[in-house]
């Protein structure tokens, strides 16, 4: 894997293949935003790569370590809450992948959103 950057726990190749896809703009802004809570909650859960995400306790240890994050406790509050969410659609995605959390790709997350896009134009077409 390579080195994250500075900004962010995705790589450039990451980024690259996340524009890469044909999806909205939408569509992808919310992907790079799964992506990322999803390499920083892998990042969190280390040395596990198998099973559930970290729980609360973790992210709110993690985010006490952060030294951008460490004495602004109403933003920690607010990024705790992003990952709640997230969480909840990555939970939903491994089940329907037949994966446990921590063994999403960015793959499996491109899969489902074009799927999903698909899905909503076909709708709506």
């Amino acid at each position: 894997m390579e080195p994250s950057t500075p900004t962010g726990p995705l790589t450039r190749k990451d980024a690259e293949r996340i524009e890469a896809t044909l999806l909205p703009t939408l569509d992808r802004h919310h992907l790079r935003l799964q992506a990322h809570c999803l390499a920083t909650l892998k990042s969190i859960a280390a040395p596990r790569c198998h099973g559930p995400l970290p729980s609360d306790e973790e992210i709110q240890a993690w985010c006490g370590q952060q030294p951008a994050l460490r004495d602004d406790s109403a933003f920690q509050g607010e990024l705790l809450r992003q990952f709640q969410v997230i969480s909840d659609q990555l939970n939903t995605l491994a089940e329907a992948c037949g994966r446990t959390p921590l063994e999403l790709t960015l793959e499996a997350l491109i899969d489902h959103a074009e799927t999903a896009s698909r899905r909503r134009l076909a709708q709506n077409g």
